[in-house]
């Protein structure tokens, strides 16, 4: 036990002094102000603005700036599918991988462009190098860079302020920023000077601790012992995979896109080979949505709003660890047999795990399987080194519920963050009602209008989750693909659901997912849990941006102390609850509840 709370512990300290530099250097970044790295990169960012024709300068309104995201991720979904759908004949395909069909490649498609990385196929028996790195890898980047842009824009509208000058008898009000940004500067900022240099850095770590990287056909290699299958075959070789995996590695966990080079993702040894990797990727899963709460603070000039938001993210998410060590270390009474298997925990000479190892790696054991599956489900990642479908019920229900709350646990790259500022929006307002108070965030009111699209915001994954699991399971197809019956089946097409809803991207399995009817599902799941928020905040960050500063009175709500964060975390938690109770009861809850009979 002590064992695990000192690995918890120093996953969330090096977390927090990791994100802190790195949230002042991404503030500097997205604002244009001058830093090493720019000297030396500069050049390539102008070369880019002239290639593609853009003004960097020129500021944009919310409509323009959400028509610029959409029009740039209909081109990506457009050219990705169009890449998947003739890998056959492209170069860089030693194995002769076949194309994909249209719906599997829509899927995908738009699973990695809304930085989703739901993968309905086994990476390295569908993809060859050039759909892995020209297409997926690609996405990775440009996805999270969205992400990050949209984020911004909103930070730009709450900061904005306003100033009094006087002409004579009148007073005009001239706004010292005139829009919310330009995407394509935001975006090639957040890919050449952040997700580069970081990816660049972690690729050459994994390379040093084993993860290929290479265009190598793959290798096959003699078993160490003998393999006997059901039918009696003997297998005595097996086929290893290569390839550019470090390249594809680095940057899915980086921008929060989980998608894996591999089948069983970061639970392959090539992906994730030692320990010292492991961790480097279980802090690469949260460094940057953490440290954008140290950019917030930075940006609007009061840091103790970005710890505020911080604090309320990391007790969200030490909780969901906790509780998920916690479930897996005491298992269930079937793994336990009465008492006749002995599931303590010891050290020495008879050293054993203990708890519930099933599709668990023995190399890391339960406590980082823990520290991963709540990281990679509290941020939009999806990335695993444990399958989540053989957790206990207890602890499949932990990744679950942190999907369900909106992946505003640190959340995706950019779109954590701006989720959690709609729940604060939503938590200034409810409290400015129980005080009688006109709520106010940042010195400026808030209005209907930013409530409304704070409440779309917080309501699109719960709306589009319930809706998707609703159709999947009035769908004999689907139903009848199921591995499991009865509770932990339907929480297999909860959890499904809930991944592509909430734009996270892992999966309890269980289910034939690669079919044209879930591929069109699903894929509509993603856009909606991707682009409906976005519309929301940039509609919000304008709103916002044309506010008056109001004075701060001795009656107005700190939204950076202790009580404001129990608030936070009270009505981030009440939401889901809300949304989500029902849909839990009959799956995970429901299932523990039967095993403890």
């Amino acid at each position: 036990m002590e064992n695990m709370v000192g690995q918890c512990l120093l996953y969330i300290i090096l977390l927090a002094l990791l994100a802190w530099p790195l949230g002042i250097y991404m503030g500097k970044v997205m604002d244009g102000e001058p830093f090493w790295l720019q000297k030396m990169l500069a050049p390539c960012e102008r070369g880019l603005y002239r290639v593609m024709g853009i003004n960097s300068a020129e500021q944009m309104g919310w409509k323009r700036y959400l028509g610029c995201v959409l029009a740039f991720s209909t081109v990506s979904i457009a050219v990705l599918m169009l890449l998947l759908m003739t890998q056959a004949s492209l170069p860089l395909n030693p194995q002769g991988i076949a194309g994909t069909s249209w719906d599997l490649a829509l899927n995908t498609a738009v699973s990695f462009v809304t930085n989703t990385n739901w993968q309905a196929y086994s990476g390295e028996s569908a993809m060859g190098y050039l759909a892995q790195m020209a297409g997926l890898t690609v996405q990775n980047f440009v996805s999270a860079a969205v992400g990050i842009a949209v984020l911004f824009a909103l930070i730009r509208g709450l900061r904005a302020r306003k100033t009094e000058t006087s002409g004579g008898p009148e007073t005009s009000i001239t706004p010292v920023v005139s829009g919310l940004g330009n995407f394509w500067a935001d975006a090639t900022r957040a890919t050449l000077y952040i997700l580069v240099p970081l990816s660049l850095v972690l690729s050459l770590l994994l390379i040093w601790q084993g993860v290929p990287q290479n265009f190598s056909p793959y290798k096959t290699v003699a078993l160490l012992e003998p393999l006997t299958t059901e039918d009696g075959a003997t297998v005595t070789e097996q086929m290893v995979p290569m390839g550019p995996q470090a390249s594809q590695v680095a940057p899915k966990q980086l921008g929060t896109n989980g998608g894996g080079y591999n089948g069983v993702n970061s639970a392959h040894p090539h992906e994730n080979p030692t320990p010292l990797a492991n961790m480097l990727e279980m802090l690469a899963l949260l460094l940057i949505p953490a440290g954008l709460c140290f950019t917030f603070g930075r940006q609007i000039k009061d840091m103790r709003q970005g710890v505020a938001i911080f604090i309320a993210m990391a007790l969200l998410l030490t909780a969901a660890i906790g509780f998920t060590a916690w479930a897996e270390q005491s298992a269930t009474p079937q793994l336990a047999q009465s008492g006749q298997v002995d599931l303590a925990a010891r050290s020495g000479l008879l050293a054993q795990a203990g708890g519930n190892m099933e599709g668990k790696e023995a190399r890391f054991g339960i406590t980082n399987s823990a520290i991963w599956a709540a990281a990679t489900t509290a941020a939009s990642n999806g990335s695993v080194n444990a399958m989540h479908d053989s957790l206990t019920p207890l602890g499949g229900l932990v990744p679950m519920v942190l999907m369900q709350l909106g992946e505003v646990v640190f959340g995706g790259v950019g779109s954590g963050l701006y989720g959690m500022l709609a729940f604060v929006l939503l938590t200034v307002f409810m409290a400015g009602l129980m005080v009688g108070r006109t709520p106010e965030y940042l010195g400026k009111k808030v209005d209907p209008f930013e409530m409304k699209m704070a409440v779309v915001v917080c309501l699109t994954t719960p709306v589009a989750i319930l809706i998707g699991a609703g159709l999947m399971s009035l769908v004999p197809q689907v139903v009848e693909s199921l591995n499991n019956a009865l509770p932990h089946g339907f929480s297999e097409i909860l959890y499904a659901a809930t991944s592509a809803g909430a734009n996270n991207g892992s999966a309890f399995a269980g289910l034939n997912a690669n079919t044209p009817f879930l591929n069109v599902l699903l894929s509509a799941l993603m856009l909606a849990g991707r682009f409906v928020p976005v519309a929301a905040i940039l509609a919000a960050a304008e709103s916002m941006a044309g506010k008056k500063t109001v004075a701060a009175s001795s009656g107005t709500l700190s939204t950076s102390n202790g009580m404001f964060v129990f608030l936070l975390i009270f009505v981030v938690l009440l939401v889901g609850a809300l949304s989500f109770f029902p849909a839990l009861a009959l799956g995970p809850v429901a299932e523990h509840l039967q095993m403890a009979r």
